[in-house]
């Protein structure tokens, strides 16, 4: 086994055990607080969901990533938070987790898939494949 699978298979256990945890949450329970202030249980799943879809993005078209970075730099202290909130207002628990579930597999599948030696864009330098799966596994926990 690469380094590279090894990696994106520790990111979806790590998710899996997570998912556990969230999935058997009442909807009520979801907006409870987190250790991030200001953030429920809902935005944490919504950063996961949405940071997996970009990160989905700029491995699958890096031209179109490039928008997002864009947005990053015209609002660097609130996109992240204005990201998470937008999911969160716009959608149940129930459908974040969803969206969370879908986005995790497709990009565990375009991790895996990935040609040896590739770099994904980022907000910052471009990043290996196990970089990005190590990326998201500390955005994980």
């Amino acid at each position: 086994m690469s380094d590279v699978a090894a990696v994106v298979d520790d990111l979806r256990e790590e998710s899996d055990e997570l998912d556990a945890l969230v999935g058997a949450l009442e909807p009520g329970r979801w907006r409870g607080p987190t250790p991030a202030e200001g953030w429920t249980v809902a935005h944490q799943i919504a950063h996961l969901a949405w940071t997996d879809e970009v990160a989905l993005l700029a491995a699958t078209e890096p031209d179109r990533f490039g928008d997002e970075v864009a947005k990053a730099l015209a609002a660097p202290e609130a996109f992240v938070d204005q990201a998470a909130g937008a999911l969160v207002a716009a959608h149940a628990p129930d459908v974040l987790l969803a969206r969370w579930r879908d986005g995790r597999q497709r990009l565990d599948k375009v991790l895996r898939d990935a040609p040896a030696g590739a770099r994904i864009p980022w907000y910052g330098p471009p990043m290996s494949v196990a970089s990005m799966a190590t990326a998201r596994l500390m955005e994980t926990w």
